[in-house]
């Protein structure tokens, strides 16, 4: 089951333009490492609760890595989107 939307956002160095990758479906596993491991080495890390448009409860979490971390990229910004259903059938 991958229940957990991650949107990705990438803002090259040289260029003026942010890159939009394809949203990927991954596990509520997978996004608590990705988020545990943000808040060791991303220069923030933000959860937000809020609901989706249909009244759901949804964990929102935005994990923004600047310069420094890649050669030829200003910032990468990973935002999870986290069914909050999903947290609480573990």
């Amino acid at each position: 089951m991958h229940p957990v939307t991650l949107n990705s956002l990438v803002h090259y160095t040289r260029e003026n333009r942010t890159g939009y990758l394809r949203p990927e479906r991954i596990t509520v596993d997978t996004a608590r490492r990705c988020i545990r491991r943000g808040r060791k080495s991303a220069d923030a890390v933000h959860v937000y609760e809020t609901t989706d448009r249909d009244g759901n409860g949804v964990h929102v979490a935005h994990v923004h890595f600047g310069p420094g971390h890649w050669g030829n990229v200003h910032f990468v910004t990973d935002i999870y989107e986290i069914p909050t259903q999903a947290l609480t059938d573990l």
